[in-house]
């Protein structure tokens, strides 16, 4: 009995060593539309559950203009990175958040589909699910080191404007580092 209470208890804590906890920040280019530029702040929360497999969450702050609005953006992430020996991640996320939009026409906007929203003048604040698939490349020295920059194509919707068949989208090109590295 104290044998298999001490193999389990082995078996506790070597499943938590490997374990470790990340504060990241970066920032990159959002282009909705790829044409239309923007800039995007992330802040961002990582949890390691194997040495190559982790589910981030990160919270984005962006900006972005087109011709007919300037639109503000946040927007909370959770999904899933897998690191590769190579330097390569892979990572998918799932997000909610709001967009605030202040266009620049008069009275009406009517977009390409033909919808159009009354405005007055006045910012529109619209919710704003997303989905976010992505690429990246650790540039850093060691493998503690980690300097990631990364492109995630990204879908969201404007549910205060457009019905779910019409998402909008964007691509973000950028790049993350890593200010806190914490084992348990």
């Amino acid at each position: 009995m104290k044998r298999v209470t001490i193999l389990i208890c082995f078996l506790f804590y070597s499943l938590f060593a490997v374990a470790q906890k990340r504060v990241n920040a970066g920032i990159g280019y959002f282009g909705e539309n790829i044409s239309n530029p923007g800039i995007v702040l992330e802040f961002e929360y990582e949890k390691m559950h194997a040495l190559d497999y982790s589910i981030p969450i990160r919270s984005d702050l962006g900006f972005h203009s087109n011709s007919d609005f300037n639109a503000i953006t946040f927007d909370v992430h959770t999904g899933f990175r897998k690191y590769f020996e190579s330097g390569l991640s892979l990572e998918q996320s799932i997000g909610v958040g709001l967009i605030a939009k202040n266009f620049k026409t008069d009275m009406w906007f009517f977009d390409d589909y033909g919808y159009n929203i009354p405005h007055g003048g006045k910012t529109v604040v619209g919710f704003m699910p997303s989905v976010t698939m992505g690429a990246g490349y650790n540039i850093g020295k060691e493998k503690e080191a980690i300097d990631l920059i990364w492109i995630r194509p990204k879908v969201y919707w404007d549910l205060g404007f457009r019905p779910l068949n019409l998402p909008y989208w964007a691509l973000q090109i950028g790049f993350t580092h890593t200010f806190k590295s914490k084992s348990l």
